[in-house]
This record gives structure tokens, sequence and C-alpha cells, in this order.
């Protein structure tokens, strides 16, 4: 059978031509995103891969690289899965009591396939995937997505489920509170399929399906665990793009995939660290930069947060930079993630855009966006050399002045608050060495999380108590 290349929107699927060109030919499903951009031209540069049985097809993905890699899936895979949760009494109950499912999602990935588009008619359920749609009973959908309807405070589902992501335990509490919905959380990729669930306001842990079996790897230098599964679910073919063509990678039946997440397992379930690849040593503590990004998506901040590593050319190893649309100021923001955050979680550098760079899939440009962090702290850590070298603020310089050589302008009096006055990360780290050079004394960290630094008077009142303390 041929393969074809199918950008296969939301109406390929409802108009039935799925299914059409599975009893005729192999479809290689792409995100219509695609089209138009150097991913189409990945698509066909080379011949595209001939699949081997009827009833398979192929799902196009990209990851945080933008190289494609098409994940082959055999019917049989899909219907086992479709079944297992069709047996489900409570994946039952969550459409039979919903007439219409709104879906949030496109149907051309393997989340919204099986939950927007199969698993709803298998019950009988209506389809809607209206972008407008206010439909209040069940949505299937992304945390990001719940979390701008939140903040807009635009109606809510009664029922949620959402994959892609560790979804946050405050941001489900605080949807809870909101408006009594419920979220359930799949946990799984396209290669695997279904792994796990939890519900996020009451499961810390992912319950692992029945039907998967699991295996942990150690991971050197730390104390997460690398998850490994078999499944029913599992795709065992994929084609690679390289710079011959396309390669065909089998994982052999009996054999274990490496999800590349790691986490650890007790009888409670399974707790998601973050995938390895993401994971950074910061302040002497091994994080997780998806985690952040979680954690920071539970703080309903306005705008979107990604976080990337940083590298430091002085010697502390790697940091943690932070990138995102949000109008509130560096300053405000780094107060904020002060007080909810861990110490090893706040970022050491704010870079604010209007908008975050895209790979043409859609999908967050990560080496874009760490280029352009990294590029921000550099110029943070050449400031700071420079500032060293200036000997224009002594112990007779007053905080206003201090804060005038930063500005440019003279401050305002009516602004009492510091981020008032819209300090960048690079004049926010200009403000503490000055300050340091005024009373002659290193200004530790834990003093810059008080609420001293939140305004001009409580700066003031802290400068005089150093140096009281000082003489």
């Amino acid at each position: 059978m041929a393969s074809v290349l199918r950008f296969a929107n939301n109406e390929y699927f409802l108009s039935g031509n799925f299914e059409s060109d599975l009893k005729s030919q192999n479809p290689i499903l792409v995100d219509p995103l695609w089209k138009g951009t150097k991913l189409e031209e990945h698509l066909s540069t080379f011949p595209l891969p001939t699949l081997s049985t009827q009833g398979s097809f192929c799902l196009v993905t990209s990851g945080s690289t933008g190289l494609p890699k098409m994940v082959s899936k055999q019917w049989n895979e899909i219907e086992e899965e479709i079944l297992f949760w069709e047996k489900q009494t409570e994946i039952q109950s969550l459409y039979k009591n919903a007439d219409t499912v709104h879906v949030q999602v496109p149907l051309c990935h393997l989340y919204g396939l099986l939950w927007g588009y199969l698993l709803p008619k298998r019950f009988g359920v209506s389809i809607d995937c209206s972008p407008s749609s206010e439909n209040g009973k069940l949505w299937i959908t992304s945390a990001p997505k719940l979390q701008s309807t939140f903040t807009l405070g635009k109606p809510l589902p009664e029922f949620a489920v959402v994959s892609g992501m560790k979804f946050p335990v405050p941001l489900s509490r605080s949807l809870r509170e909101k408006g009594g919905i419920s979220v359930l959380e799949i946990y799984g990729s396209t290669e695997t399929g279904g792994i796990g669930y939890r519900d996020p306001l009451r499961q810390n842990r992912f319950q692992i399906l029945q039907v998967v079996q699991i295996n942990f790897v150690p991971e050197s230098g730390s104390e997460e665990t690398e998850l490994q599964m078999q499944s029913p679910f599992l795709s065992h073919e994929s084609f690679l793009l390289e710079k011959e063509g396309w390669t065909k990678h089998i994982l052999p039946q009996n054999a274990y995939y490496a999800t590349g997440d790691l986490g650890n397992w007790s009888d409670l379930g399974w707790f998601l660290f973050g995938r390895k690849d993401r994971i950074i040593k910061h302040n002497g503590k091994r994080v997780s930069l998806d985690r952040i990004e979680s954690e920071i998506l539970g703080l309903s901040l306005e705008g979107e947060f990604l976080c990337v590593p940083v590298a430091d050319k002085f010697g502390f190893g790697e940091t943690i930079g932070l990138f995102c649309t949000s109008q509130l100021p560096a300053a405000e923001i780094l107060k904020i993630l002060r007080k909810e955050l861990p110490d090893s979680h706040v970022p050491r550098v704010v870079l604010q855009k209007d908008l975050i760079p895209k790979l043409p899939n859609g999908k967050p440009d990560y080496p874009t966006i760490t280029k352009l962090c990294n590029e921000e702290y550099g110029r943070i850590q050449n400031q700071i050399v420079t500032l060293k070298k200036d000997t224009q603020i002594d112990s007779h310089s007053s905080v206003m002045e201090i804060l005038e050589s930063i500005l440019g302008v003279q401050p305002d009096e009516n602004k009492h608050l510091v981020y008032d006055y819209g300090m960048d990360s690079i004049q926010y780290t200009e403000l503490i060495l000055k300050l340091e050079r005024k009373i002659k004394h290193k200004i530790p960290e834990e003093d810059k999380q008080t609420s001293y630094f939140a305004s001009l008077s409580g700066i003031e009142e802290y400068i005089q108590e150093k140096l009281y303390l000082l003489k």
C-alpha cells in the first residue's frame, strides 16, 4: 500500500476521510501548522517511508528540535487502548454524562485522536471543535488553555481531560474552588500511548495502567530513576529523518522502551520529576525546568513563561533563565517567584518579549529561547564587571541618588514600590551592586528576598540597620 501525506485538520477526521484512507492506503498525518514551513520541506526532500501492513498510519512529531519523526501506529495498538479506556467505569460516566465533547487540541496528535475523536465516537457522543464554544460539560484540552480560560474569567467546564505536561496542583485547586471543575491528567507520549493517569488535586503521583509493565534504570549521579515500559499500546516502529533520508528504527517486541522521564517509584505510584534533558543542577540542587514551568503556571500569572538552562561564564555552572510575555515588571515577577518558589527554582535572569519564539509546528522554539536568555545573562554579567569598576557610588550616596543613576531620570516621589519603576533584570542587578558598594558589604541572598527590597523606604531602613550593625 502507498504512503500518502495528509495535513490532517480536524475536518479531515470529522468528515470520515481518516477511516477511508486506512482502507486504501497508509496515511501519514501531519499537523496543518507545518504547511508552507521548513518542516514541510523536510517531508518532501526524500521519498516517504513505506509502511508494511494495512490499517497502519504514521503520526509526525518534532519534539523541541524541529526535526521530523514519524511514529508508526498499527490499528491493533489503537484498538487496544480504546478498549482499555472504554472498559473503565469512570471513563464511561465521563463521556456518557456529556452530550457533547468540546475538543481544544488537534485531532492529528495521538492525545487528540484518542480522547477527542475515537473515544467520543465509541461512546456515541458528538464532537465540538469550535474555538469559540463554551460547552460546559467536558473539555479535551491542555493545562495552558485551562489556565488562560481561568485567568480571563471565562466559563469553565465541569470536567477536563488534559495531557502533555505535569499539571500544576495549585491551578487544579484554584479551578476546583472557582467552578467545581475536576481534572483528569493522562500521562504518555506519541510513542507510548497511555502510561498512567492522576487527579492532580488529590494525587501527586501517576497511577500506572494495569496493562503497562514498568522497569526503572538508575540515573548516574541522581536520586531519580528513568522509567522504561512495555505495553500493548507501544509503537515498535518509527522513522527518523537523517542525511540520507528516512531511517527505520525497530524496537523488539520484548524490549522495554526508555521514556526519557526521570522520577521515583513507590507503592503510591510514579512521581514524575521531569525529562532527563531538562534537568540541571542549580544552587547545589537538581531541578527540573519542566517542573518550574508547571509551578509558575499554577500561580496564574498573566502571560506565558518558559524556563531554559543558562550557562554562567563566571564558573557557577548552570542557572535558570525565564523567558516570558508577561507585562509585569521583571522585579515584580522575581518578587512573586521568590515568595512562592524554593530558592533553587528562582531564575537568575528574566527576559521579557511580546511573543514566544515558536517552531513552525507551533511548539516553543527552545534552542532560540535558550540562546536569547544566554545573551541576556551575558549582558548582565558584563554589566556587573563594568559596575565593579564604577567608583561614583560611595557611602554618602542616598538610595534615591542610586536609583536615579540607574534609571537615568529623577525618580517619581509618588512611586514607592521598586517594581513601579519597571526595572528589568539588569537594572535590578545594578541596584543591588550599588547598594553593596554603598555599605561596602555583600548583601546576602536571603536578605534580598525579604520585604525590605520591595520598597524604597524598606531599602532605606535595611541600609540604615546594616550600616549600624557594621560599625
